[in-house]
């Protein structure tokens, strides 16, 4: 569980230094000059990046550690059960 705390924090760290890139090099100008607009969305770009990235996290987690085979196995031990006459 280490690593996806890791793995997010990576993730969070190089979504910030793109967004920091793109609005010093003015890339995020087309936003307006109003600052809450410019923090609203990055704010918004961030907390979404976050969670897609979250949510990858774990999913791989949950294919590593094996408990979706013992769910899988218990479902196709019943639809065998209901199978028999």
């Amino acid at each position: 569980m280490r690593w996806v705390i890791g793995f997010i924090l990576a993730c969070l760290a190089g979504i910030a230094i793109v967004v920091g890139l793109a609005w010093a090099l003015g890339w995020l100008s087309g936003i307006g000059g109003n600052v809450n607009i410019a923090v609203a969305a990055i704010l918004c770009i961030v907390f979404t990046s976050a969670l897609g990235t979250g949510l990858m996290a774990l999913i791989f987690y949950s294919n590593r550690s094996g408990l979706d085979e013992e769910s899988w196995r218990s479902q196709e031990e019943e639809r065998k059960d209901g199978d028999r006459p």
